[in-house]
């Protein structure tokens, strides 16, 4: 990857992007979902994409945290069996109403990359690797991480 920003839009290029993401990373990726994006994150590419980077080595972890979990079952089936599937390793959680979130956009964070999501529907996202914009969102992730309520109840529904 380059180190200036580029731009992905479309589905198709998203999955690129999160592989480049993937790709670059030790043991995890932070994905923070602020708005709904399902026809994204159900995508067999973004899928083959978690799942790969989750079973290619040991002590690997994608950690997923939604702004609002109420619709995870309708809007995120394909996400939430995987994460069913590779439940030790694909990890749910709700952010907490009473904490500011990490940022007001989606985001997908790695180790050298960081992908930040348009606003709204639309399939589009900018991923850079300028650190100035990684390690504060790291830091922001993992404090509204730690205080996020872990999503349990998609293994009582058996979704």
């Amino acid at each position: 990857m380059s180190e200036e920003s580029t731009r992905a839009e479309g589905v198709d290029a998203l999955a690129h992007a999160l592989s480049d993401i993937t790709g670059h990373s030790l043991r995890h990726v932070s994905v923070y979902i602020a708005q709904p994006l399902p026809g994204f994150w159900n995508s067999p590419a973004a899928l083959d994409t978690l799942r790969r980077f989750t079973t290619e080595r040991a002590m690997r972890e994608v950690r997923l945290l939604f702004a609002d979990a109420n619709s995870l079952a309708r809007d995120y089936g394909a996400l939430v069996a995987l994460a069913q599937r590779l439940s030790s390793h694909i990890l749910l959680r709700e952010a907490a109403p009473d904490f500011s979130p990490p940022a007001s956009q989606s985001f997908v964070l790695g180790d050298e990359a960081l992908l930040l999501f348009d606003s709204g529907e639309r399939a589009a996202a900018t991923l850079t690797q300028a650190n100035q914009h990684i390690r504060p969102l790291a830091d922001r992730f993992g404090d509204a991480w730690e205080r996020a309520r872990p999503v349990s109840e998609i293994r009582a529904l058996g979704i």
